[in-house]
């Protein structure tokens, strides 16, 4: 996959990788060079060896003169590595068995690999026909047919060939090409996301990645990241099997000419990705299915993890059970020696970190910063919704939300456990809006809805304590329910907005919908006593410890209160009047400024209104705030009257 300036590859490009699988010499990288006319061992190693040691890429010709791309992989043992690296975008796989050799040891660990990493078409290819007899050919496809009995190539078609002599080979071709019709177009949609399976420098271009991108597509020009470094990059040319395109995407074998990074900054294992979406984590909770017949997974077993074309080290915690026997299916945290960048759905595998013996794989579910504790409900109750949400952005989304509980989930979060573009994750969020499963707290937190209920019901239980505990206020403030509830601003005011039992008022009160102070016979006569004493008293009001004389201190205190928020009392300047004195004297003092062209004459309205300058005052100021009327000088007039 270099940067040569060929135009014989023109034709569309469709997003499908072919990838073969068998073990070594078996024929491989000859049947790949006779469907493509490219051998695939691009190293002067492999070719002096014989053997494929890195990933090998070729480009097919579909009957339709589009073209596919063939991944040709190692099938010796030590390089198994890099047959993960290449069957994690493995569409298709042709499974190489030799007539002169039959099923091997690192056949059937590329099934299960094939088979863990989520493949689900394929051929079988019997090759080297021309050197065994007819009968042996006939041993080795019932062998074959037994061997893949249960799995998805159960049923997939058995072809035997010589790319020696060419026989077979068209056969191959045609159902090759009747599969690759089969195969839905990889997803272009969402952020772009390339695993990085090489690296080199080319005189007069620079900096080259290649892989194979999982989502999305990249365009000449576009900045992307380095993601496990946050290294901005800028894209300066892309090629696809040997062509320069304007545009790389998922399903193509790509190679990137970038700026901004030496190749000793970038290796194997690394993604390359649109910038903000995603993070390295070490943490990784996953699904696993185990695979390996020796011995069970041990809590805490050391493992050699394969995501995508990384491969780390770490320790795999079980956390549903204390072991997971073969064929049985369980959730792990697998915890890390260094951190990946991955995203939900991604197919992994672990290996014995001794002995490379393939364990099992799965699904990845979500990355964490912390340690799940096993046996946890609230932990297994997670992950078994997110492998059911695995493969449908939609309900990974309202599964993420639904997650985070009352804390809620900002985009960028979402974003990064999803894998979905911000673009993406606006139209499904608007769309869980709409069905009334999530609700937007602020501007950019997402609550659940189930969440918010249960944050209400507790809401209301802590508003019925209040009442309880303080009888003569009917209202609360709502610092009151901040101070008993560790929840972020937005969620709270988003809960009292969800929950019809709970009222508000402009203030910054609130109370139980309806509740009302219930008085005993003392406190209503007091109640009384004040209002007559307040009302009697007019604008010149007495202090309302004279009205009353048996009631004192924090009752005193709550009663007033009490009076204050029902608007039956105001205070103004430290003095009590009743709203009803207020508001005669509002009317006055409309009527007074009004008879003088909006002029306040201050010593007349004193007089008038029987007051003094201790009372007067203060109420000038409390209907300057009210808007009544405006300071001039050292006067006032009606705000809004002008002189004629």
């Amino acid at each position: 996959m270099g940067l040569g300036n060929r135009t014989d590859l023109m034709s569309v490009i469709r997003r499908v990788i072919v990838g073969t699988a068998g073990h070594i010499d078996h024929g491989k990288s000859a049947l790949v060079q006779t469907l493509t006319g490219t051998h695939p061992d691009r190293l002067t190693e492999e070719q002096e060896r014989g053997m494929t040691i890195d990933l090998g890429f070729a480009p097919y010709v579909h009957r339709s003169g589009d073209v596919v791309g063939i991944i040709d992989v190692p099938g010796h043992e030590r390089f198994i590595r890099n047959m993960v690296a290449g069957a994690s975008s493995v569409d298709l796989a042709l499974l190489v068995v030799a007539a002169d050799d039959g099923v091997m040891p690192q056949t059937r660990e590329h099934l299960d690999i094939l088979r863990l990493l989520g493949t689900e078409r394929g051929i079988l290819v019997v090759t080297k026909t021309d050197i065994v007899d007819g009968e042996m050919v006939e041993l080795v496809k019932e062998d074959l047919r037994g061997f893949v009995a249960g799995s998805f190539l159960e049923n997939a078609p058995c072809l035997c060939l010589s790319s020696l002599t060419g026989e077979g080979i068209e056969e191959l071709k045609k159902a090759l090409d009747d599969l690759i019709d089969e195969i839905p177009n990889s997803e272009e949609t969402g952020p772009f996301r390339l695993p990085v399976q090489r690296v080199f420098t080319k005189a007069g271009h620079g900096t080259v990645v290649t892989g194979v991108p999982l989502k999305g597509t990249v365009s000449v020009g576009d900045v992307l990241q380095v993601v496990d470094s946050g290294q901005p990059i800028r894209v300066r040319g892309i090629h696809a099997y040997g062509t320069s395109q304007e545009s790389g995407r998922a399903g193509h074998s790509t190679a990137l000419n970038v700026t901004g990074v030496s190749k000793s900054e970038v290796c194997r294992g690394m993604v390359v990705a649109s910038p903000g979406i995603f993070r390295p984590h070490s943490k990784l909770l996953v699904s696993y299915e185990h695979f390996d017949q020796a011995e069970p997974l041990g809590n805490g077993l050391p493992v050699k993890m394969h995501l995508g074309t990384a491969e780390v080290m770490g320790r795999a915690v079980v956390l549903d059970q204390a072991a997971v026997e073969y064929q049985e299916e369980a959730f792990l945290q697998v915890r890390l020696e260094s951190p990946v960048v991955t995203s939900a759905g991604d197919r992994y595998l672990l290996r014995h970190a001794a002995s490379l013996r393939l364990l099992g794989g799965g699904v990845v579910l979500d990355g964490s910063d912390g340690r799940l504790k096993r046996f946890k409900e609230r932990v297994l109750g997670d992950a078994r919704r997110r492998l059911e949400a695995s493969s449908d952005s939609t309900a990974l989304v309202g599964v993420t939300v639904l997650s985070a509980s009352r804390r809620g989930v900002n985009l960028e979060s979402l974003s990064q456990s999803t894998g979905c573009s911000f673009g993406e994750l606006a139209e499904i969020l608007q769309q869980l809006e709409s069905q009334g499963d999530v609700v937007r707290a602020g501007k950019d937190l997402f609550v659940d809805l189930h969440s918010l209920e249960e944050v209400g019901d507790e809401l209301v239980a802590l508003l019925g304590q209040g009442h309880r505990e303080q009888p003569l206020r009917s209202w609360l403030d709502v610092g009151y329910l901040r101070s008993q509830m560790d929840l972020s601003e937005e969620v709270l005011q988003s809960a009292m907005d969800v929950d019809v039992r709970i009222e508000r008022d402009a203030g910054g009160r609130v109370r139980v919908q309806g509740h009302a102070v219930t008085l005993g016979d003392d406190l209503l006569k007091a109640r009384e006593r004040i209002l007559d004493g307040l009302k009697a008293g007019g604008l010149r009001p007495p202090v309302v410890d004279e009205v009353l004389a048996g009631i004192r201190g924090a009752e005193l205190d709550r009663l007033l209160e009490m009076l204050w928020q029902a608007g039956e009392v105001v205070v103004i300047g430290g003095h009590n009047f009743t709203a009803e004195v207020i508001g005669d004297l509002r009317d006055h003092i409309l009527a007074h400024g009004r008879q003088r062209e909006g002029k306040i004459d201050i010593p007349a309205l004193r007089d008038e209104i029987g007051t003094t300058r201790k009372f007067l005052i203060p109420l000038l100021e409390y209907f300057d705030a009210e808007g009544v009327t405006v300071r001039q000088g050292e006067g006032r007039r009606l705000r809004g009257v002008i002189k004629s």
